[in-house]
């Protein structure tokens, strides 16, 4: 976990580095596209801190005040980050529209050198973060990969203006980039808005999981089920569960079998149960109500 926590830090450093880099690359080199990919590196640089902080929340207590901990911020700030996008999106399709009409002089060269200065950073990190399990580490290698390719696609673009001076290709790619950062943005903001409105997550079907619980020997019928995400990575769920009238010893097993069932199969951490006598009621509840 250690080791972990040293290659998202230092993947979170180069890539901010990457950020500055390109940020003050574009404005000298007059470069849109490397101003595009300033932002689409941005967006990472925040995704790449809202997996190290979940790493870190999740190790904090919660409190009295705090049941569940302080898992939500991530999702705030990735809700913030994504309605940033779009707003410097909007921006570089307005500043590509007047460059394409009126291509600015480029300054190719730079632009080839801090771009690939950009893609071998971003490879090095990317390759320190190969190989994790973590849901989140995964993602942020994805993120960090995704870079480089954006920066091999400035390359070419340079390549295109030093070797014909055709500088319209610049507010093209930036373009390009900004369709990258809307699709990015729209992915944060409804996986953030189907956690806050306690969506079921993606990967999990309440239907099988009633379904698979009722393999359990003991139990009769399963109702009530409610499922949602306390963050990205971190899934709870409630449920009624059907039994024959049986010791409390014997309920304690039956708990034990399904948070294990539904955290090996479906990642679920937090599990509630409430169980009830089937020859105490007069209806009898089957998986097929778990949408109640």
């Amino acid at each position: 976990m250690q080791e972990t926590h040293k290659n998202l830090k230092t993947a979170i450093i180069l890539t901010a580095l990457i950020f500055f880099l390109e940020l003050a690359g574009g404005i000298i080199a007059n470069s849109l596209a490397l101003l595009s990919d300033a932002a689409h590196v941005f967006m990472d640089v925040v995704a790449l801190v809202l997996a190290y902080g979940a790493i870190r929340i999740s190790s904090r207590p919660s409190n009295r005040n705090v049941t569940f901990g302080y898992h939500r911020f991530e999702i705030f700030a990735a809700l913030i980050n994504g309605l940033t996008i779009i707003v410097i999106s909007i921006f570089i399709f307005y500043e590509a529209y007047g460059r394409i009409l009126n291509p600015p002089e480029v300054k190719g060269l730079e632009v080839l050198v801090i771009a690939t200065i950009g893609m071998v950073i971003n490879i090095w990190a990317a390759l320190k973060l190969h190989g994790h399990h973590d849901l989140n580490i995964k993602g942020a290698y994805l993120h960090v990969l995704g870079d480089a390719l954006a920066s091999v696609a400035v390359i070419v673009g340079a390549i295109i203006i030093i070797f014909t001076d055709k500088t319209v290709v610049d507010p093209v790619l930036s373009i390009l980039i900004g369709i990258i950062l809307l699709f990015g943005a729209g992915k944060l903001i409804f996986g953030s808005a189907r956690i806050l409105l306690e969506f079921a997550p993606k990967h999990v079907d309440a239907d099988k999981l009633a379904g698979v619980i009722m393999e359990i020997e003991g139990i009769k019928g399963v109702h009530d089920i409610h499922i949602w995400s306390i963050c990205s990575n971190i899934h709870a769920m409630s449920a009624h569960i059907l039994v024959d009238r049986i010791h409390v010893q014997q309920t304690e097993i039956l708990i034990s079998k399904i948070s294990n069932m539904v955290k090996d199969r479906f990642r679920i951490l937090h599990t509630t149960l409430q169980f009830e006598c089937s020859e105490c009621t007069p209806v009898e509840i089957g998986h097929e109500d778990s949408h109640n």
